[in-house]
């Protein structure tokens, strides 16, 4: 058996990829509400609420395209808007709501635009996408390579986001958006790794793919939830140094 044939099987490429998420809110709903006010107080109770949704939405996102023959595509801009709304929120939790979701549209239609750009661009220039394209990539498909021009394109655009427009911001809670940044790269870039390696003909490609898979649907909820109130905002870390010094 292939490591195709095991990430295509449904405890992998499945029922696999829930876990986590299904734990998460069992997890929520039993424990007692935390008392930390998180990298951005304002922000705290949409957290909660963003938390609990996109945990709902990743377990649909795993089951419901392989299950119930639902496109993939919405789940997807779902997936990178749930980042780009979050980012908006903590970063400026005062603005209204409709604000955050209008901006975080935006950022979530910028990629897929990218990605459609290349596409027609290829098809001007050298015709249709390959299906196999063994004469360039061994074991390429059209979109395998499509996947691989966005991956490549949100690991760009994750990374200004990180380094220059989040810095810009400056707000209250930048450590912690740069952290959440860092995670995303990681996973799309391990993402763009594995095709990279798919395309090229190397069955472990689709081992490498398990990781961000896991990464992404699973745990990405859980570690920007529980990043978020482990950390401590700028002043009341200033605060409580000031006060052990004073002791």
């Amino acid at each position: 058996m292939s490591w195709q044939d095991i990430y295509a099987s449904p405890w992998q490429g499945v029922w696999g990829l829930v876990v986590v998420s299904a734990l998460f809110l069992a997890w929520v709903a039993i424990a007692p509400r935390a008392a930390a006010r998180g990298a951005e107080p304002a922000a705290a109770a949409f957290v909660r609420a963003w938390a609990v949704v996109f945990a709902i939405e990743s377990i649909c996102d795993a089951t419901l395209p392989a299950l119930a023959g639902v496109s993939m595509l919405p789940f997807v801009l779902l997936g990178d808007f749930r980042v780009f709304l979050l980012l908006e929120a903590v970063a400026d939790p005062g603005r209204p709501l409709a604000r955050h979701l209008l901006a975080a549209a935006a950022w979530t239609l910028f990629v897929p635009a990218v990605t459609a750009a290349v596409s027609l661009g290829w098809i001007a220039a050298r015709g249709p996408l390959p299906g196999p394209v063994a004469d360039v990539l061994a074991g390429a498909t059209s979109s395998q390579a499509l996947w691989l021009v966005y991956e490549t394109a949100f690991v760009a655009l994750a990374t200004v986001l990180r380094q220059v427009v989040v810095p810009r911001r400056r707000p209250r809670a930048s450590r912690y958006l740069r952290a959440v940044l860092a995670y995303v790269v990681a996973y799309y870039g391990l993402w763009a790794l594995a095709d990279v390696a798919i395309l090229a003909g190397f069955d472990q490609g689709w081992l490498l793919r398990m990781l961000p898979n896991q990464l992404y649907y699973g745990l990405f909820v859980p570690f920007a939830y529980g990043l978020f109130f482990a950390s401590t905002p700028p002043e009341s870390a200033a605060t409580s140094s000031r006060v052990q010094a004073a002791r």
